[in-house]
């Protein structure tokens, strides 16, 4: 079998430590079992990381991987993923993002980059063509993120020169620090991949490549391509989309009343200075898109006005949403702590989440002002928020140990704080409160990477017919939003493997993956998503192919977690929604995660993974019908297999 189309056929290994490289040759069925993107991530993490590393040691490594068809003019083919073993977590992390540097390297020759050791001094990684180089970057270090992402253009003399780079953050191990495309185009904002960068010395890699990504049969693509154009004239996810762009979820947050505000106590809130029709008319001054897409949903809002007049910031919704989980509603604060965070390259979610915790310890009483330099850390604080966003990303004062993550934080400062540090297996929350959605409580304590709206799609759940549920998950009760249970599990599982997919090719899950109806959710995510890989490379994989292609790369996460010793207990929530009912009244006030509908759940889907449901580890079974022999003969030498 040879690789044609829309592969390049390299991997790039760089060792820092030794500053040498070596080229690859990427193996066909390497290719067609793992895809691309978090396929390959997921597996080479898996090979090559032995179980119990540190993640900020040398041992770890950073495995950039291309979507399979990022670089081809397959619509909102946009995203490259970061692999590595997570500082917040100690299991498996990843980070996708809209990357102009993935698709440099792509169109320079590599599929993946795997980046081990570490650098004796600061250095930067520059890939293209004709050179793989190390250059010193003592000069950089220290620098913001659009600042260091200028001078590399400049140093280089090329002003098509993508990077991927951290910020301050990153250099001082902010456990979790993102990794910024192009200063702040795109970010791979989480488990703290901007950590492990600065644990190896690595400010950047920086890339550029002109070779052409090749598709194999343009007649079914140019076919692909109308009907996916076709589709999303009628999705009705599309239109506001397309005016409001991310923001537009708060409507959809308010609607259900599970804003998590002020630590994750409110659902209703003062969201009304947050429409974003106030920032569509207010601040919007550019709208556009990640690479080749028709829904257009990236924004920048600029502040024309105050003491930050003039600030751009690239901005999504979850920066809005953690402002409100912090207490602050005004849009302008938040516009401005987004920017900042871009600049010291941060995940806005976990710092919004560990500020907030803080904010609350301190209203409790287990933070005093001689903790915080007399700051006062009150909920709706926006100063108090900048100050304490900048402390953690250079690590002095309060922000030392906010720097370590909710977890961590908690266990240090005892007196019963960990109940307020809301993460699952470490990693901070996202997106909105689960209480009064079961099968959305689930989906958090299953993610791979930690609580992740973006590891599932369980929002089906909100507009499937009772037929379509029967059909799809066995029970006419997955479709009822509140009430139900059975079913439920099954669609959590399949809603999974569903959106993986976009992570091994590389598509936008705004574009892809979210619809308000069934129908059009399918028939983008997967039957136009498989139509275009096979035109791209040539392969002809079935819809029932691809979708167990992303059930495997889902599975090799579970093992690598269950390798590091993970199982049942840590698939869970945070014990606040479980016994504190919502607050603030609204559609979901009172509710809050029933513990015996939530334990039925996660039962039936585990049964519906084949995974065993008293542990919550893999079987042979199911390891094996996916083709994963390899990882249960692993795992069993490991007492970690069922």
């Amino acid at each position: 079998m040879t690789l044609k189309g829309s592969y390049s056929g390299k991997i790039l290994r760089v060792d820092l430590a030794s500053e040498k490289h070596r080229i690859e040759d990427l193996d066909p069925d390497f290719a067609k079992t793992y895809i691309g993107g978090r396929g390959f991530g997921s597996k080479i993490l898996y090979d090559e990381l032995s179980p119990g590393i540190d993640p900020l040691g040398p041992e770890n490594i950073v495995v950039f991987t291309t979507g399979a068809l990022l670089g081809t003019a397959t619509p909102a083919a946009s995203r490259t993923t970061l692999s590595f073993k997570s500082p917040l977590s100690n299991l498996h992390g990843d980070a996708a993002s809209m990357s102009y540097c993935g698709v440099n390297l792509k169109q320079a020759g590599y599929d993946c980059l795997i980046i081990s050791g570490k650098a004796s001094d600061p250095v930067y990684l520059f890939i293209d063509e004709d050179s793989i180089e190390l250059k010193d970057a003592f000069h950089l270090w220290g620098s913001y993120t659009v600042d260091a992402h200028k001078k590399i253009q400049t140093e280089l003399g090329d002003r098509d020169i993508s990077t991927a780079c951290i910020g301050p953050a990153g250099e001082n191990k902010v456990r979790y620090a993102a990794v910024m495309s192009d200063g702040q185009i795109g970010t791979h904002a989480r488990c703290g991949g901007g950590a492990v960068f600065g644990s190896k010395n690595l400010k950047a890699v920086a890339t550029k490549g002109q070779k052409d990504i090749k598709i194999v049969d343009m007649d079914s693509f140019k076919n692909a391509f109308k009907d996916y154009l076709d589709v999303i004239k009628l999705d009705p996810y599309v239109p506001p989309a397309t005016r409001y762009g991310t923001p537009r979820f708060i409507l959809h947050r308010a609607k259900f009343g599970i804003h998590g505000a002020e630590n994750w106590r409110f659902g209703p809130y003062k969201w009304k200075g947050l429409d974003p029709e106030i920032f569509r008319n207010e601040y919007a001054v550019k709208a556009g898109s990640c690479h080749n897409c028709p829904v257009m949903c990236r924004r920048e809002f600029m502040l024309t006005q105050g003491k930050h007049s003039g600030i751009v910031a690239k901005m999504e919704w979850e920066s809005i949403a953690r402002g409100i989980t912090c207490g602050v509603v005004d849009p302008e604060a938040i516009i401005y702590w987004t920017h900042l965070n871009n600049l010291l390259g941060l995940d806005v979610e976990s710092v919004g989440d560990t500020i907030a915790f803080a904010f609350e310890c301190y209203e409790k009483g287990l933070l005093t002002d001689e903790d915080t330099d007399g700051m006062k850390f009150s909920f709706g604080n926006a100063e108090t928020m900048f100050e304490a966003t900048r402390l953690i990303a250079i690590r002095e004062g309060i922000g030392d140990l906010l720097a370590e993550g909710t977890k961590r934080a908690a266990e240090k400062i005892g007196k019963g704080a960990e109940r307020f540090a809301m993460h699952v297996k470490g990693v901070e929350m996202s997106a909105g409160d689960p209480r009064g959605m079961p099968v959305r409580a689930v989906s958090y304590a299953t993610g791979t990477r930690g609580a992740d709206h973006l590891r599932s799609n369980p929002y089906i759940e909100e507009f499937i017919t009772p037929e379509d549920a029967k059909k799809w998950f066995g029970s006419e009760e997955a479709s009822d939003l509140r009430k139900g249970v059975k079913g439920k599990g099954r669609l959590l599982k399949w809603s999974e493997d569903f959106v993986t997919i976009g992570d091994l090719l590389g598509l936008c899950k705004f574009a892809f993956y979210r619809s308000l109806t069934f129908e059009y959710l399918y028939r983008k995510g997967v039957e136009l998503a498989t139509r275009f890989y096979n035109a791209c490379t040539g392969f002809d994989l079935t819809e029932e192919n691809m979708l167990m292609a992303g059930e495997r790369a889902f599975n090799i996460e579970k093992a690598f977690n269950a390798r590091e010793g993970a199982d049942r207990k840590d698939d869970t929530i945070p014990v606040r929604f479980f016994d504190e009912p919502l607050q603030g009244g609204g559609p979901s006030g009172g509710t809050v995660v029933e513990k015996e509908k939530f334990e039925r759940i996660l039962e039936e889907y585990y049964e519906a993974r084949r995974w065993d449901v008293k542990t919550g580890l893999p079987t042979r079974e199911g390891l094996e019908r996916l083709n994963l022999k390899w990882i249960a003969d692993d795992l069993e030498k490991y007492g970690k297999l069922k």
